[in-house]
């Protein structure tokens, strides 16, 4: 039987190192402003484009406002450090 403690627990994880991974790119580039794609396709990375809408509410709880577009499949995500 699958754990599912250990899935949800690896998720969270996840979620938690990428939202870091971007802001602190964001902080190390000096960015206000940062954009990044992603697709459910075969070439794109699916667990990041899966995992964005919690990515984004961890980012949302660091302070940074998000946004998103849809074009052609693909997801544009804006995030902004508000001052």
């Amino acid at each position: 039987m699958v754990d599912l403690t250990a899935l949800k627990e690896k998720r969270k994880a996840y979620v938690k190192a990428e939202a870091e991974r971007i802001a602190q790119y964001m902080v190390d580039k000096n960015l206000t402003t940062d954009k990044m794609a992603t697709c459910d396709a075969p070439n794109w990375d699916k667990e990041l484009h899966n995992a964005m809408p919690e990515i984004v509410a961890e980012l949302r709880n660091m302070g940074i406002k998000t946004t998103s577009s849809v074009n052609w499949g693909v997801t544009d995500w804006v995030f902004t450090i508000m001052s």
